[in-house]
């Protein structure tokens, strides 16, 4: 059985039986309103159902009978697909190429017009054309794909960015503006972020992984000392993004957090501001409290992030590019061979 649907969190998830044993056996695992069969047939109306497996009731569903087999709309939970492979087998690919997989899972029009423009070409074709000419052009082409390569990248590849700080400086307040979503709980308790949380989302069309993390602070007992070892250990392995409370400056925490890799946000913009520093440099100021501001200071920090990873406006690149981490790898040995460095 194939899924249609990018794999992840998603409202609803398409799963395609091919007709035959597969489609029968998905068949006999439906059930109509009462209980009883559900019967369909090619191209019939799509209809409500529900997916029984072994005497359990695992989803309602609409079923849409085509003439190549059957369509299965479930509700996208990661888990039911997970419970479902395990049943009906590993899902088919149902995709041929990293731009189809991309044109799929789009999160932002840039990434939908990156993945249409590279549906239009066959990068392995074009790897092959490379190798047929002369040394000196193939060292320009090759080091032009490499450019394009990193920004095709950079548009699929989610970017790790850890809401690091102090606690309650505006870390999961920020990080809910950043997602449109009150995923995190937010208040004056200091320490109710225990577990790191982790959502993607795209910032002026380029994909990020916020991870919102427990904040650096005394630890009163064994569970705010866990969280804040497990604050670290994210901290360790991706790039900050300090929070600071504007209305007190930065602390001895948060110098202890810098680096020059770190973006600097200075949050409670909307409160009085306390001196700061001139030694302690600052990316962007927001204030986060009203909802409403989410869409400003999502592009804010959107614009922010790009300037200082120097990437260009999102979208298309004007040419082949590598999507994949399979066709990079490609790419760069071919820039290998030809004499060029490709780190």
């Amino acid at each position: 059985m194939r899924l249609l649907t990018p794999y992840g969190l998603g409202g609803i998830a398409v799963l395609f039986a091919s007709s035959g044993p597969e489609r029968d056996r998905l068949i006999a695992c439906l059930r109509d309103a009462r209980n009883r069969a559900l019967l369909t047939t090619p191209l019939a109306p799509p209809r409500r159902g529900a997916l029984w497996i072994e005497g359990t009731l695992f989803d309602e569903v609409l079923v849409v009978d085509r003439r190549d087999g059957l369509e299965l709309h479930v509700h996208g939970s990661p888990r039911l697909l997970d419970e479902l492979a395990l049943r009906f087998g590993p899902w088919e690919p149902s995709v041929s190429s990293p731009a189809e997989s991309l044109l799929m899972a789009a999160m932002s029009v840039a990434q939908l017009d990156l993945a249409l423009e590279q549906s239009a070409y066959d990068f392995a074709a074009f790897l092959a054309a490379l190798q047929r000419e002369p040394l000196a052009q193939q060292k320009i082409s090759l080091a032009a794909a490499l450019l394009r390569s990193c920004v095709a990248r950079a548009l699929v590849v989610p970017h790790r960015l850890v809401l690091a700080g102090r606690q309650n400086a505006g870390k999961s307040t920020l990080f809910n503006r950043l997602l449109f979503s009150e995923r995190a709980l937010t208040g004056s308790l200091p320490g109710l972020t225990r577990d790191p949380l982790r959502e993607v989302t795209c910032l002026e069309g380029y994909p990020y992984e916020l991870v919102d993390v427990a904040g650096a602070g005394e630890a009163i007992d064994s569970i705010d000392a866990k969280a804040q070892a497990r604050a670290r250990a994210e901290q360790a392995a991706g790039e900050l993004l300090i929070v600071v409370d504007g209305s007190l400056g930065p602390t001895d925490q948060d110098r202890a957090l810098w680096s020059p890799q770190a973006v600097v946000v200075v949050s409670k913009a909307d409160l009085p501001p306390a001196a700061w520093p001139e030694d302690f440099p600052v990316d962007l100021r927001v204030a986060c409290a009203d909802p409403a501001s989410a869409g400003r200071v999502r592009a804010a920090l959107g614009a922010v992030l790009q300037k200082r990873r120097r990437l260009p406006v999102a979208g298309v690149i004007f040419g082949p590019a590598a999507l994949s981490e399979e066709q990079w790898c490609s790419l760069r040995a071919a820039a290998g061979a030809a004499g060029l460095d490709s780190a």
